[in-house]
């Protein structure tokens, strides 16, 4: 009862925070400042095209706080998922944390540069950022899917990394002096700590989140290695949604700008839901079927696109100076992908299915065989036992039972 209580306290707190920055930001005092602390010169340069962009990037931190939340709590008060739902729950009071400090205390500060209140809250948001990040990609995958590391010898080092961010975001907290170079004052800085001290907090930061991030990493690595069937299946749905969040977050980082941010965010939304897949075990074993259907439908759309390409060109140089070279050209590319669709797509599903989805390659391999045999077979004997066979190899049932009516 108390564990349950606490987690919706814990949820309410997540909700209320991000409701209160969604606020402030679509209120548009907070954006308008922040647009007028960017020089004069570079104001004309932030098109309409980027707002959009950095709202949706706002829309999408709402909706993965949210999702955080709600699926911890769903998962706090399940038996066997108590341990997983309080790390979600942590993850999404974190998220909301980080928008709600810059938002909600930054905008405070901008009327009373020096009221305490607003500043500390202001001061929530610097201190919480890199706890957040952390916990929303690498304690979990560090933790998943038991709510535990994979086995004691994970304790020490799981804690020094955490230990450094919770102390880098202590210190962000005593440090004196103003606020992530505002006007602000932090309330609670501590003015006989020494400089050197202070100036600890972003190497701490970056220190923990690379270890925290490492030990994820190795963490999911091992356990898949080691694990049964069953936490095979599981762990796939989390690297499943882990690679659609890495791989655009990748592409940012190397200079493909906000643009792929936030075409990560599908991906982040999908890591609580495939927790609670994990834990619920509910449609468990589909990751096979939309992984082959996913990967056979992109390689199927890259073929199609180099044969429209490729044919458009050989046409035009083929056709030369005739009229209308170019819809020609358009038209016969078309129809020649159009006719080459169900066979690419037959074959390229047969090759993804054997590599990613064997179950189903198997299946269809064993009901192939079954029918192929059932045309020469005429004892109704070796029929029944190659059905029972069959139905048996594909479907994996723990009983098989056939009846035969007979004819009147």
């Amino acid at each position: 009862m108390i564990r349950r209580v606490v987690a919706v306290l814990a949820w309410l707190l997540t909700i209320s925070m991000t409701a209160a920055w969604v606020w402030v930001i679509a209120e548009g005092e907070y954006m308008d400042s922040m647009l007028s602390a960017v020089p004069a010169e570079e104001q004309a340069s932030l098109s309409q095209g980027w707002w959009m962009v950095a709202y949706a990037a706002m829309v999408g931190i709402a909706i993965v706080t949210l999702a955080n939340a709600t699926v911890g709590l769903l998962l706090a008060s399940r038996r066997g998922g108590g341990r997983m739902g309080a790390i979600l729950l942590a993850v999404g009071a974190a998220l909301a944390a980080v928008p709600f400090g810059y938002a909600v205390g930054g905008s405070l500060t901008l009327r009373d540069p020096l009221d305490p209140v607003a500043n500390a809250l202001f001061l929530i948001g610097p201190a919480s950022y890199a706890l957040a990040y952390s916990l929303m990609l690498p304690v979990v995958a560090l933790t998943f899917p038991d709510g535990r590391v994979p086995s004691p010898r994970w304790r020490w080092p799981s804690g020094l990394a955490l230990g450094a961010l919770v102390a880098a975001a202590i210190l962000v907290v005593l440090k004196p002096g103003g606020i992530e170079n505002s006007a602000s004052m932090n309330p609670f800085g501590v003015a006989i700590l020494p400089g050197w001290l202070t100036s600890l907090a972003g190497p701490l930061n970056v220190t923990g989140s690379l270890l925290i991030s490492v030990l994820g990493t190795t963490a999911v690595v091992t356990r898949y290695r080691r694990g049964s069937g069953l936490e095979r299946q599981q762990l796939r749905w989390l690297l499943a949604a882990v690679l659609l969040a890495a791989i655009p977050l990748t592409i940012s980082i190397v200079g493909g700008g906000v643009d792929w941010i936030v075409l990560a965010f599908p991906g982040v939304i999908l890591v609580p839901v495939a927790v609670w897949i994990a834990v619920t075990r509910h449609r468990l074993y589909d990751i096979d079927r939309l992984i082959s259907r996913g990967l056979s439908w992109a390689v199927l759309s890259g073929l199609l696109v180099i044969v429209y390409v490729g044919a458009v060109l050989l046409l035009q140089s083929v056709l030369g100076g005739t009229a209308q070279r170019e819809t020609l050209a358009v038209a016969g590319s078309t129809l020649l992908a159009a006719a080459l669709f169900q066979p690419l797509r037959r074959q390229v599903q047969g090759i993804v299915d054997h590599r990613f989805n064997r179950a189903r390659y198997d299946a269809d391999q064993t009901v192939e065989a079954f029918a192929t045999g059932l045309r020469d077979e005429v004892d109704p004997n070796q029929i029944r036992a190659s059905l029972v066979a069959a139905v048996g190899a594909s479907v994996s049932p723990t009983r098989v039972d056939l009846w035969l009516r007979k004819r009147p």
